[in-house]
């Protein structure tokens, strides 16, 4: 699947959520993760994510291009997640192995996520490696463009991630 995403640093998230809240963005998410980002010579990132929600944890792997370009629009491909269970963390560790991935970073953050129709928002306060907030929105380029162009002025921190 192609995604569209822009990737913004900014000095805090609150114009952000108040700019979902008020053109009726739906919250759907509220959630500590660990992002355990791999890479390997071939480009690809495999992802392994922890979610933390109430008192449940739900891990998923997936794969995503490792574009580090410093445009603030990306398109990347993103694979489907697949769900790990305790019974599968080791397969998949050495799947990874195998394959040649090694650890690029850990990330902890706390992930806000709205939606409305066809764009995402993800409003991320990031504690480590070292603490930071990021904006994303992610969806159909035109859509995306569009949202992009009214939230620019937010902030004057505003950079590509």
């Amino acid at each position: 699947m192609i995604e569209y995403e822009y990737s913004l640093v900014v000095e805090e998230l609150k114009p952000y959520l108040d700019y979902c809240e008020q053109n009726k963005f739906e919250k759907i998410a509220d959630t500590y993760q660990i992002r355990e980002l791999y890479k390997n010579p071939n480009q690809i990132l495999a992802r392994i994510t922890t979610e933390i929600i109430e008192d449940k944890q739900y891990t998923v792997l997936d794969f995503k291009d490792d574009n580090d370009s410093d445009a603030i629009l990306k398109q990347s491909r993103e694979t489907i997640p697949l769900v790990i269970t305790n019974e599968s963390r080791e397969a998949i560790d050495s799947i990874l192995n195998m394959l040649g991935y090694e650890v690029k970073k850990i990330l902890k953050r706390n992930r806000i996520v709205y939606v409305n129709n066809c764009v995402k928002f993800e409003l991320d306060h990031y504690m480590e490696p070292e603490e930071s907030f990021v904006v994303a929105i992610e969806g159909e380029k035109e859509e995306v463009d569009k949202i992009y162009q009214e939230i620019v002025g937010f902030d004057n921190k505003t950079s590509v991630n």
